[in-house]
């Protein structure tokens, strides 16, 4: 764990790849849009990193391309995620729509009524 250094200062386990910082959530959406973020354990582990799409293996960074982060943090192209989401059957459930690196579900599970 570590502080981010945004005026925010929040103590976070997400470490960005490119700037070897730390980062909150709010960083990641603000200022590190496009960065590899994971855990800080997992950078000790592999410092190495590609910043390019797990889909289609171009950078992230190009301009022309808009990108999304998932709720597991993985960063992705958003026309080569619709791409994989169009190639499931209609009638997957939001469940069915997983993260193509770590298969969690890419929607948030619905809030329980008690």
């Amino acid at each position: 764990m570590g502080l981010c250094k945004c005026p925010k200062k929040k103590v976070t386990n997400q470490f960005c790849f490119e700037h070897k910082v730390n980062v909150c959530e709010y960083c990641m959406t603000s200022s590190h849009q496009k960065c590899i973020v994971a855990p800080y354990l997992q950078w000790l582990e592999d410092s190495n990193y590609q910043p390019v799409c797990g889909l289609c293996r171009q950078e992230l960074d190009d301009k022309s391309q808009q990108t999304i982060r998932l709720i597991c943090y993985h960063i992705y192209h958003v026309s080569c995620l619709n791409r994989l989401a169009n190639e499931l059957p209609p009638n997957t459930a939001p469940a069915g729509y997983t993260c193509p690196s770590c298969h969690k579900p890419i929607f948030p599970a619905q809030a329980v009524a008690n």
